[in-house]
């Protein structure tokens, strides 16, 4: 195999981990988050951060926000091509943008209960993407 291919197959590999951490992550937030304030309303501002978001990440915009929680089927296909940085940062802007949602709405409240769960899974991808 040459070089480049290998690169290639390791940046997909590396891809899909994040892809499937950020999955794993965006699942948590809303069982988490909508215990504490209800389906509908952290329905709302996961489309308010992905509005938000989706400018400058479009990938983005193919989440959907399901009565279930996030679906992420679309976003994979959208990710395909795209470095595993780019998946990262995307996914983290959302989450910070989130969580200053959330600040805004309960002071705090749902960042205490949320972000300490979050944190280390942020640090895995961040991880994950300083080892390309």
């Amino acid at each position: 195999m040459t070089e480049r291919g290998k690169e290639e197959r390791e940046g997909k590999w590396t891809a899909d981990l994040v892809l499937d951490l950020h999955s794993n992550l965006l699942k948590e937030i809303w069982e988490v988050v909508a215990a504490l304030i209800g389906e509908a309303v952290l329905g709302l501002l996961f489309h308010l951060a992905i509005k938000k978001m989706g400018e400058k990440y479009l990938f983005l915009n193919s989440l959907k926000v399901t009565e279930e929680g996030i679906s992420m089927d679309e976003v994979v296909e959208e990710c395909r091509s795209l470095p595993a940085a780019e998946i990262h940062r995307g996914f983290q802007g959302l989450i910070n943008h989130l969580f200053n949602l959330f600040s805004a709405l309960a002071e705090g409240v749902i960042s205490r209960e949320v972000f300490p769960k979050v944190f280390p899974k942020l640090r895995e991808a961040e991880r994950l993407i300083s080892q390309k």
